[in-house]
């Protein structure tokens, strides 16, 4: 079987939607021998990758394309006219959250992209074969939101196996890994929440309280905030991590915080929690992982705490709780690890296995 797949999205950052797609690329082409093609840069983990061109985009060579992001929507209906094209199987993994990060986000300045965007996932309504979910509220909305000609499917997204628990010193200090970018993960908020935190209690003064890990457009403006705060003492930006520098530094950490406005199903989030990290997230990100029994993946007070997003006081005062009260992280600690093993990168790859096979049954 010959599989092309796609990330365009790489080519602009490396993030984790990226990393996913490159896991399916090894599995497709170490575990089950098929001719795999690329359309993506995965040049910063593997220089033996060299994508296929634009122009090879059109040879009518392929039997599946994995589509995993809306940037490789116009890439395909310019060179491989689906609509035309039925020998060849369309897939679309949801990993940016497209189908349902239009109707949450409220940030105007989004809205020409977000238009752009809808515009085109409703054109694959026509052609796609199948679609991915990567969360419960996803295949939910698709099961609406498609016609009947396009299966929907429903594959939690899994950290990678280096995700888990190490011996390394514990350091009592909230993490965030991510994008600098306020569009969508508004760090801004964080670093306000800190020196709110500090302003609420005494106790805070002097300490590392938040460690940044990632890099986006936004650093340097984060980092004059925290300035202009009086917290550039409490948050520590450590730039970009690699993945073994990254399962350490989740490991040292005592709780991982967010303040996204939206998220499909963060990465992030589910590695944090494979490593032993409680979450500090809002209620706008608690990502919905189950329809029956409905379920989010933080119960607050049990696997992690959840705040009201925006509300400054409400994230203080439960990062008070937890930077403070340590056997309570710990319990959550042990809840969290327990939970992420639901995210199994196995059952993962064979969902993948499993929709190609249906597609071509031989």
């Amino acid at each position: 079987m010959n599989v092309l797949v796609m990330e365009t999205g790489s080519f602009k950052t490396f993030g984790g939607a990226a990393n996913a797609s490159y896991g399916i690329y090894k599995f497709l082409k170490k575990f089950l021998n098929y001719n795999v093609y690329y359309f993506a840069d995965f040049s910063k983990i593997d220089k033996s990758i060299v994508p296929v061109s634009e122009m090879e985009l059109g040879y009518d060579s392929y039997d599946i394309v994995l589509m995993n992001s809306i940037r490789d929507v116009p890439f395909v209906t310019r060179y491989m006219n689906p609509r035309k094209n039925k020998r060849v199987k369309f897939i679309y993994t949801d990993r940016g959250n497209v189908l349902l990060n239009f109707r949450k986000s409220g940030v105007k300045k989004l809205l020409p992209k977000m238009l752009a965007r809808q515009y085109l996932l409703r054109s694959m309504r026509n052609w796609l074969d199948c679609y991915v979910a990567i969360s419960a509220e996803q295949y939910e909305s698709a099961k609406e939101f498609f016609s009947k000609s396009t299966k929907i499917y429903y594959l939690p997204i899994a950290p990678a196996e280096i995700y888990d628990r190490i011996d390394v010193g514990k350091e009592n200090s909230a993490v965030y890994v991510g994008r600098l970018d306020e569009r969508q993960k508004k760090v801004s908020f964080l670093i306000r929440g800190i020196a709110k935190a500090k302003e609420l209690h005494n106790g805070l003064k002097g300490k590392e309280l938040l460690r940044i890990a990632g890099t986006g457009p936004d650093k340097e403006a984060y980092m004059k905030l925290a300035s202009s705060l009086g917290v550039a003492d409490n948050v520590r930006f450590l730039g970009f991590v690699e993945d073994e520098e990254l399962v350490a530094l989740y490991n040292s950490a005592s709780f991982f915080v967010s303040a996204s406005e939206w998220e499909g199903m963060s990465r992030t989030f589910v590695e944090a929690m494979a490593c032993g990290l409680p979450l500090l997230i809002n209620t706008n990100n608690n990502t919905l992982v189950s329809l029956k029994p409905r379920e989010h993946l933080v119960t607050d007070g049990y696997n992690g705490m959840v705040y009201e997003y925006g509300n400054i006081d409400d994230f203080a005062a439960k990062f008070i709780k937890m930077y403070n009260d340590h056997r309570f992280t710990r319990e959550l600690s042990e809840k969290a690890y327990k939970y992420s093993r639901n995210f199994s990168l196995e059952k993962n790859l064979k969902g993948y296995k499993k929709i190609m096979e249906s597609l071509y049954p031989y």
